[in-house]
């Protein structure tokens, strides 16, 4: 058994963002298609004045709702991501408030409850099912009454979209190999890809909060259909990148089209 396989996920992955906060900043730089379809939906259906923003990495989000005049509470596991956030909030001048935490357990913040809590980004890595339950459920519990829920997963589609776009000539090695035969298969996977990684089968994700008392508001691609060609299209003109963006808001509610997004975004209420 190797060193990776006796760490915890949350260890695991807690060491990648340390060592690539600034990355992750920078993944969402310039137009990307993630983030513009997100916010659409997050300007649709947030409500109230509050938001918790759980697994926040270096801020994006924060700082963009908070920019909208929420206010913002950001949670995640990585002493580097919340450094880097901190840096990010004064620089673009908003009051954020930032703590160091597993999403599993939050319960030493006393953090109360919240009009909104996103999840966009703990359910990628947690590779237990009982593990992405007790993050699911921790962000019920400090959701206030009718609150509602944003929480984002990779998909299983998501590997092969990225090797068509940027490596298609490691599709021979593992774990795309791997990554197939669960698509064959028609299950989620779970394993070492960036870093600690789950890959969700989408017929999986409405069972699972239905499981844990939520019912769904909306589900979508968070990409679109541009996801085997996204690193292209998001370089594309203006006018190109407009184009497949208004097409891809049409079309990132229907399932029949998941497969063709890295990310899905489940938008629910707890079930009173």
């Amino acid at each position: 058994m190797t060193d990776i396989e006796l760490k915890d996920d949350a260890e695991i992955v807690r060491e990648n963002y340390n060592k690539n906060a600034e990355k992750e900043w920078q993944r969402l730089e310039g137009f990307s298609f993630e983030f513009e379809i997100t916010k659409r939906f997050l300007k649709k259906y947030m409500h109230g004045k509050t938001v918790l923003d759980i697994g926040g990495g270096p801020g994006r989000y924060s700082i963009y709702l908070a920019q909208q005049g929420f206010d913002v509470t950001m949670v995640d596991l990585s002493e580097n991501n919340i450094a880097i956030a901190k840096e990010k909030f004064s620089q673009y001048g908003v009051n954020v408030k930032a703590y160091v935490c597993d999403a599993r357990n939050l319960s030493c913040l006393n953090l109360g409850k919240f009009d909104n809590v996103l999840l966009m980004g703990p359910l990628y890595h947690l590779t237990v099912e009982e593990d992405r339950a007790a993050c699911v459920l921790q962000a019920k519990q400090h959701l206030s009454e009718n609150g509602v829920l944003f929480a984002s997963f990779i998909t299983l589609t998501a590997g092969l979209n990225y090797y068509f776009d940027h490596a298609p000539d490691q599709l021979i090695n593992e774990p795309a190999l791997d990554l197939f035969d669960r698509m064959e298969k028609d299950e989620s996977w779970s394993g070492m890809a960036f870093t600690r990684a789950f890959f969700v089968n989408s017929r999986e994700v409405l069972p699972f909060f239905e499981k844990l008392g939520f019912e769904k508001i909306t589900l979508l691609g968070q990409e679109g259909i541009v996801g085997p060609r996204l690193g292209e299209i998001e370089c594309a003109d203006e006018k190109v990148r407009r184009l497949y963006f208004d097409i891809c808001l049409r079309v990132c509610e229907n399932p029949q089209y998941f497969a063709y997004s890295q990310h899905l975004l489940y938008i629910g209420k707890a079930k009173r």
